[in-house]
């Protein structure tokens, strides 16, 4: 009887094909149902997509013999018979959202929890920005739902118009920021916990797990320094390819990425745009130059290229400087 209980409560948790049946309760007849039903999930669709799904894996880099920091690559990746396969990574708040990148442009598919953490983002956001316009917002953010990332593209992007200079606009956005963390728990954090390594390999950590909604895929990976799990190696930011610009990238997320750390943990951080393949490396508890972010010229594609004050550049490839830049 108590192999009838057992074998009873194991189908009827787990899906059974309709082909499998309980006939005789012997140990040998369980172990095969069990041997068929592995074999029906190794064969499902769900099964074959998540094959399909390139992983993005936690995986640590290493010097080479140079002393060149060196990304250590191991995707755990399904080959295609296609050249024009899409690259899909899993990221965000469990790791429920996923990003497939191509020749053209990035798709995501952000998961419910990743919705809600744009939509809390956005709501925020939008609340600072109508704090200074008497209440009221462009009826252009109509046209984006609350919960897309494009409508904090263009939140973004109303910022630059609402506030006049970069450090009143990274303000906005560092105060934003701030508003995701309680201050109970950003007071007690600074109290009781003092900078250490272990704290900026939690907070590599929790920039991995927690904020993809924001960036897309990323990895943790040794701060180049030391070796020291305190690294952020962000694929392809999300940001910075949706804006398509160099100062927006500055002024709405690397200054107050930097700042966020700083005021809510007491965490040095510092992030390191990559211009040429979108990539950006967030490093905790050190403080690197900024002489190559704060220089960077405006992209050709840019749209907003040749609207500031020496918009004599405009369309040229030799600009020095984006405008948005201080």
């Amino acid at each position: 009887m108590w192999i009838l209980k057992i074998s009873s409560r194991f189908s009827s948790s787990l899906y059974l094909p309709p082909n499998i049946f309980i006939k005789k309760m012997s140990f040998s007849t369980i172990a095969t149902q069990v041997k068929a039903l592995s074999v029906h999930q190794n064969t499902s669709p769900r099964h074959k997509r998540r094959k399909q799904i390139i992983k993005f894996r936690r995986t640590r880099a290493v010097h080479g013999d140079d002393g060149d920091f060196e990304e250590k690559k191991n995707f755990n990746r399904t080959e295609g018979t296609t050249n024009d396969e899409k690259d899909s990574y899993e990221y965000g708040i469990f790791g429920k959202s996923i990003a497939t990148y191509d020749s053209a442009e990035t798709s995501y598919n952000d998961s419910a929890w990743d919705k809600f953490a744009i939509a809390l983002f956005n709501a925020k956001l939008a609340g600072k920005i109508m704090e200074s316009t008497e209440g009221t917002l462009s009826s252009d953010a109509k046209k984006f739902s609350m919960f897309s990332y494009e409508r904090l593209v263009f939140l973004a992007n109303e910022v630059g118009v609402v506030f006049k200079g970069a450090d009143a606009q990274r303000k906005i956005v560092t105060e934003t920021l701030l508003e995701l963390i309680p201050e109970i728990i950003r007071i007690l954090f600074k109290k009781l916990i003092k900078p250490s390594n272990w704290v900026d390999e939690m907070n590599a950590l929790i920039t991995v797990e927690f904020f993809g909604w924001l960036v897309g895929p990323s990895e943790r990976v040794p701060r180049e320094s030391d070796d020291v799990l305190a690294a952020v190696k962000i694929k392809k930011c999300r940001y910075l390819e949706q804006s398509g610009c160099v100062g927006a990238c500055t002024n709405f997320c690397k200054v107050p990425t930097e700042n966020f750390f700083k005021e809510a943990f007491g965490v040095d951080a510092h992030l390191e745009p990559n211009h040429k393949d979108g990539s950006c490396v967030m490093t905790f508890g050190e403080k690197l130059s900024d002489e190559e972010a704060f220089s960077a010229p405006c992209y050709l594609a840019c749209k907003s290229r040749g609207e500031g004050p020496n918009n004599h550049h405009a369309g040229s490839a030799q600009e020095t400087k984006c405008w948005k830049l201080p």
